[in-house]
This record gives C-alpha cells, sequence and structure tokens, in this order.
C-alpha cells in the first residue's frame, strides 16, 4: 500500500502535521487509537463514579460486617480505576510514519486486548464476594440486624447460591460491556493492521 493512501485511512485531515517521523493523532479523530484512548478515559470516568458511590455507602451502614463487604468493593473499584487510568495514558497517539507504523499498531492492539482479558479474570475472583456484598447491604436494610440474620443456615446458603447465579451473570455482562466500549474500535484497527500487511 502506498504511504499517501494508509494516511488517508488514518483520518489524515484530523492528525497534527508529521514531526520527526511521527504524526500525532488528534482528541478529535475519528482513527480507532485515539477512539480506544477516549473509550479508556469514559471507563476510567465510570470506574470513578463507582468508587465514590461505594464510599459514600460506607458511611451509610453501621455493621461491621457490611462494612467489610463495602471496603473490598472499594479496594476493587480502586484498582479499576488505577488500570483503566493507567491504560488512557499508556495508549499512544504518537504515531511513527516510517516502516514501524504497523508495529506500533500492533503493539496497540495486544495491548489493549492482553489488557481486557486480564480485567475480566481479575473481575471473575470479584463477582463472588461483590454479590455477597450486595446480598449483605440489602440484608442490613432490611433486616437492621445482619449478623443475626446469617444466624439463619438458609440465609447463608441462599446467599451462596446467589453468588454462584449473579457470578457468570456479572462476567458476561461485563464482556458484553467491553465489547461495546472497545470492540468496534479494535476490529477497525484490527483491519487497518490486515490491510497493511496485504501486498502492494
Amino acid at each position: 500500500m502506498e504511504l499517501g493512501e494508509l494516511w488517508k485511512k488514518l483520518d489524515s485531515d484530523k492528525l497534527s502535521k508529521p514531526v520527526l517521523g511521527a504524526v500525532h493523532i488528534q482528541k478529535k479523530s475519528k482513527h480507532p487509537v485515539q477512539k480506544l484512548k477516549n473509550a479508556y478515559l469514559w471507563t476510567t470516568g465510570f470506574s470513578l463514579a463507582f468508587l465514590i458511590g461505594f464510599v459514600v455507602l460506607f458511611f451509610l451502614f453501621d455493621e461491621t460486617i457490611v462494612k467489610a463487604g463495602l471496603v473490598f468493593m472499594i479496594v476493587s473499584y480502586i484498582f479499576f480505576f488505577a488500570a483503566n487510568f493507567s491504560m488512557y495514558r499508556k495508549v499512544n497517539v504518537v504515531l511513527p510514519i516510517d516502516q514501524s507504523l504497523k508495529q506500533a499498531l500492533e503493539h496497540t492492539y495486544r495491548f489493549i486486548t492482553d489488557n481486557i482479558r486480564f480485567q475480566e479474570r481479575v473481575a471473575l475472583f470479584i463477582y463472588p464476594l461483590a454479590a455477597a456484598s450486595g446480598f449483605l447491604m440489602g440484608g442490613s436494610a432490611g433486616s437492621g440486624n445482619v449478623e443475626k440474620m446469617l444466624e439463619v443456615k438458609e440465609v447463608i446458603l441462599i446467599m451462596i447460591i446467589t453468588s454462584i447465579v449473579l457470578t457468570p451473570i456479572g462476567f458476561y455482562l461485563t464482556r458484553w460491556m467491553y465489547k461495546v466500549s472497545y470492540g468496534k474500535c479494535l476490529i477497525e484497527l484490527k483491519a487497518l493492521i490486515d490491510e497493511m500487511e496485504r501486498p502492494e
């Protein structure tokens, strides 16, 4: 593929002028790398919003076991906030214009897909405890004494079953959300890489 044709596909009207063998993608560009970076910014914002929500809930409940569950959720969302913000900073929108362009795009594609898989796996371990934390919050709000409620074996059994049922649901819901947030952009990026591999 001719270099000129390639840059047309990179939405060159919204790219800044090349400097020292590189080009900087502007924030309003429709280039898939920029859209992926923007997606991480949105995900970081959602993580922060949930983190703030759980911090507020922490001060609304008095029972120790409920607070322990909320601390777990707060720590989990601190992790997701840090992970997404780190990815936002690491997605490079300064791309080379020489033969290493394809390698840079491939690296970005692998880097993001690996990160998504990593977050999915981490979340899979979080879901059971998150479901249990939600169960405890509901029990505390309903009965006012969740520790006494947990003295009933049937209640503990229901909590375990709830966690088992909600874990796969949460996993597939998260996978769907990642697909909505990043899937289309990753497909566009992969198509661009595949086109660069075709012989001229």
